[in-house]
């Protein structure tokens, strides 16, 4: 049926009507000559029945009385039937009486069975028929009767049939010709504009003419009406399309749209324009075509992860044949189909070769920044040193002399004036380390749990003098029930003499401070109140700046109370690293001033743990050395130290407590002296000529019993980390009061092992 298909609608139709009109034709007839055969067969069946028992009945007395005559009498009255075609009678016994043949020409069919009754056997019909009187059989009469009559009857109802059939064609074929014009045509202006629309430019303003208001009208109304719907679909889609083409022609990433096969199906202008390509002309061509073989092989893993259903994002330096060497951020994105399935990835493609050059710049500068910073470090240090070292021998001497009973009062009294300022340059530089520490996030605070009395006890023994030369009046009340912080003791040391030296410093003689602390709120709070010279507003809201002075300084930079102004500065910087506040207030000049430090209170005490008693000055190493035994004669000690001065100052003061020195310059030195001879004690400095201290401890530390105090001007918390790294016990930072140095003689060796003379 595959002809049909092809043929033309007009045909299909004229052949529906035709061989429709035909089969119906047909089948009536079909049903007529068939209806008409039976029927006259059974009329027959019957005619031959009645003419056969007929007869026989007419032929009982012909057999009874044995009377041929009149038997051939009564098979000759069959001639009236002319579908008889021949008769034969016989008696019981089946001798035959009487014959009947309508052709004498032919012969007597051969005789059936003598079983009763009429059948059709082959082209005749066979009646067979008993004669009988009352209940006794005489005999039999054979009747045979011809088809030929009915079989020539339907050869007439044939051609009949046939002449019907051949004026239905020709009606249905004149029909079919009217037909075409009400059916044929609607359909045909459809198809005639579906087609000009398929085989144009998609014009859809294109519309079928409609015939009346049948099934027909109706679908061409509603073909119609889908092409209004379908114009405006696609005058929507195309000013989208127009708009997204707008969109991606001029957006700052490269898109690209290929399918299973690394083929195009889209790429925005950009993309196309960075390959000297027009956008249409890269549609179907390959990946590998457009970008090179070389960037093909390093991005095709990742187009093949997306085609395998994944979302792939990378960034990789990849090299154009046109372009050269460019680094790209890379996106695809799988396609799916309705079904689920991957049928190709788009790509967003972003060149991020500035930025990785200006990353690359960056790290540069960062690497150049950090080593500016290490090189700043180094000369902080170095600075920090070579300022420390030439105040040791004088802060050591005179510290040891302002307390030396053998001299003058006035002698005592100028060596104290020298150990005071020598203190307050070395607090300087201190201050001006700490600064840059904490202002670079350096600064590491060694926590601990402690008593915050403790420390402000400390602080206030270390401004007492002071406050004893001025004659201030100084009332301290310490009512806080819970002064446990976890906080840095050194560290916190420091704010509360920076404050009380504050108050010290700008109260007059005969002034007063007070001290109070108190908990509130979970926090502990310290406030330092004095009469001094109070602040301003404008003061008040500088007073934490770094190098910021009061407005008693002068504006020729003189100072009347001197300082560089940033011990409240490193004091609010190190309450804030422990979470704290410190905050200041007064009612004006001369109206003193008040100073108020909070800190978080430590977490109820377990029984398990322990309170901080002292603050642990000085900055010890807290390293376990082998415990000290005396016996006979001087401890012994070598003194490993570069800076002449400050050598010459240490071995006479040693000396003076009783200890054995022996003086080293050098590393060298220091081994050639450990040859051979065990000593108690090391106190070494930490840069010399020839190496440095903590190379020292570690090689001779066992031969002065792993005792060792690290005399230095670097004191930062990574130095003091060294030296307990190295095995010192203790870590002294140049210059050295000597009250200092007796403290860590002691913790080392124990107390009153020496005597001063």
């Amino acid at each position: 049926m595959n002809w049909l298909s092809d043929l033309a609608f007009q045909r299909k139709l004229r052949f529906a009507i035709l061989f429709t009109t035909g089969v119906a034709v047909l089948l009536a007839c079909g049903v007529f000559l068939a209806f008409e055969y039976v029927a006259r067969q059974r009329s027959l069946l019957q005619t031959i029945a009645a003419l056969g028992q007929a007869a026989a009945d007419n032929s009982t007395g012909s057999i009874a009385f044995d009377d041929p005559k009149r038997a051939q009498e009564t098979l000759e009255s069959l001639r009236a039937e002319p579908q008889v075609v021949a008769a034969v009678l016989t008696d019981k016994d089946g001798r035959v009486v009487a014959t009947y043949r309508a052709d004498p020409g032919h012969a007597l069919p051969a005789v059936p069975p003598p079983t009763a009754g009429v059948k059709i056997v082959g082209d005749r019909v066979v009646g067979v028929h008993h004669v009988v009187q009352g209940s006794t059989w005489l005999g039999t009469l054979y009747v045979w009767a011809s088809l030929d009559r009915i079989y020539d009857r339907m050869q007439v109802y044939g051609g009949v049939a046939l002449a019907v059939l051949a004026a239905t064609f020709a009606l249905a074929w004149v029909l079919s010709s009217v037909l075409r014009d009400t059916i044929v045509r609607p359909v045909l202006e459809l198809a005639n504009t579906a087609g000009a629309i398929a085989a144009g430019e998609q014009d859809y303003s294109s519309r079928a003419r409609q015939y009346g208001s049948d099934e027909l009208g109706r679908l061409t109304a509603a073909f119609n009406a889908m092409l209004d719907r379908t114009q405006e679909a696609v005058t929507a889609l195309r000013a989208s399309e127009a708009q997204l083409r707008i969109v991606t022609d001029n957006a700052s990433v490269y898109l690209a749209h290929c399918d299973r096969q690394y083929r195009y199906k889209f790429v925005n202008r950009p993309y196309a324009e960075r390959f000297n390509i027009d956008p249409q002309s890269v549609i179907g061509r390959s990946v590998s075509e457009v970008v090179g073989p070389a960037a093909a092989h390093v991005i095709r893993p990742h187009m093949d992860a997306a085609l395998a259903g994944n979302r792939v994002e990378f960034e990789s330096e990849l090299k154009y044949p046109s372009l050269g060497s460019r680094w790209m951020h890379v996106v695809y994105v799988p396609e799916l189909s309705p079904e689920g399935e991957v049928i190709g990835f788009v790509a967003v493609i972003t060149d991020i070769t500035l930025r990785k050059q200006i990353e690359h710049d960056i790290a540069r500068a960062r690497d150049e920044a950090l080593a500016a910073s290490r090189a700043k470090d180094d000369f902080l240090a170095a600075l920090s040193h070579e300022l420390r070292t030439p105040l040791n021998p004088i802060l050591l001497i005179s510290s040891d002399a302002a307390r030396d009973p053998g001299l003058a009062p006035e002698v005592r009294e100028d060596f104290e004036i020298i150990r005071t300022h020598v203190e307050l340059e070395a607090r300087l530089i201190d201050d001006l380390l700490d600064l840059t520490a904490i202002t670079r996030g350096k600064l590491s605070l060694e926590r601990k749990r402690l008593n915050l009395h403790v420390v402000l006890r400390d602080a206030l023994s270390t401004v007492s003098p002071d406050i004893d030369q001025k004659q201030i009046k100084l009332n301290v009340h310490t009512t806080a029930d819970r002064a446990e912080v976890n906080g840095d003791p050194v560290r916190l040391l420091q704010v509360f003499w920076n404050v009380l030296k504050n108050a010290v410093k700008f109260t007059s003689p005969g002034g007063r401070i007070s001290v109070e602390t108190a908990t509130r709120e979970g926090r502990v709070s310290v406030r330092v109140t004095d009469s001094g010279i109070g602040l301003t507003a404008v003061e008040l809201a500088r007073i934490f700046d770094a190098f910021t002075q009061g407005d008693h300084a002068g504006e020729d930079g003189s100072h009347r109370f001197g300082g560089l102004g940033l011990g409240l500065a490193i004091s609010r910087m190190v309450v804030e690293l422990h979470k704290g506040t410190i905050t200041a207030t007064s009612e004006g000049r001369d109206r003193g001033a008040s100073f108020v430090i909070e800190l978080p209170q430590a977490a109820p005490l377990d029984p398990s743990d322990e309170v901080e008693e002292s603050t642990g000055t000085p900055r010890t190493a807290d390293v376990p050395a082998r415990p000290f035994i005396r016996g006979g004669g001087q401890p012994r000690v070598l003194l490993v130290e570069d800076h002449a001065a400050t050598r010459m100052a240490l071995e006479q003061l040693l000396t003076r407590r009783n200890f054995s020195v022996r003086c080293a310059a050098s590393i060298a030195d220091a081994r050639a002296l450990v040859d051979g001879h065990q000593f108690d004690l090391l106190i070494a400095d930490v840069g010399l000529p020839d190496g440095n201290g903590y190379e020292l401890m570690e090689q001779i530390g066992m031969h002065c019993g792993r005792r060792g105090i690290a005399l230095t001007g670097y004191g930062a918390d990574e130095d003091l980390a060294r030296s307990r790294k190295a095995g010192f016990s203790s870590h002294l930072t140049k210059p050295v009061r000597v009250q200092s140095l007796d403290a860590a003689l002691a913790s080392i060796l124990g107390p009153g092992i020496w005597s001063r003379d």
